[in-house]
């Protein structure tokens, strides 16, 4: 993974979440988890699953959202929702 460097602004309306994320394994935005679906709402990395209804606004990576393929989603605060066409994931 890459690291940026800003030198100006970075401004967001409900589009970054800072600090620790205290559903990742370190202090970054996702951790170090994959996860898989359970179903539209519910992903699981095998010993513990993520609720898109308690996590809304979370961004994480799903290696078999996108039908079976691996894409980012985040949480509408309903289902986790495909970050390349706003569907619901599935496996």
């Amino acid at each position: 993974m890459a690291n940026t460097t800003f030198t100006g602004p970075v401004t967001s309306i409900n589009g970054f979440i800072g600090g620790p994320n205290p559903n990742a394994g370190d202090t970054q935005q996702g951790g170090t988890n994959t996860w898989t679906v359970v179903d539209a709402n519910t992903v699981s990395n095998g010993t513990g699953s993520l609720e898109a209804a308690s996590n809304e606004a979370v961004l994480i990576y799903v290696d078999n959202g996108a039908a079976g393929a691996a894409v980012y989603a985040f949480s509408d605060g309903t289902n986790w929702k495909r970050l390349d066409t706003l569907a619901n994931i599935s496996a």
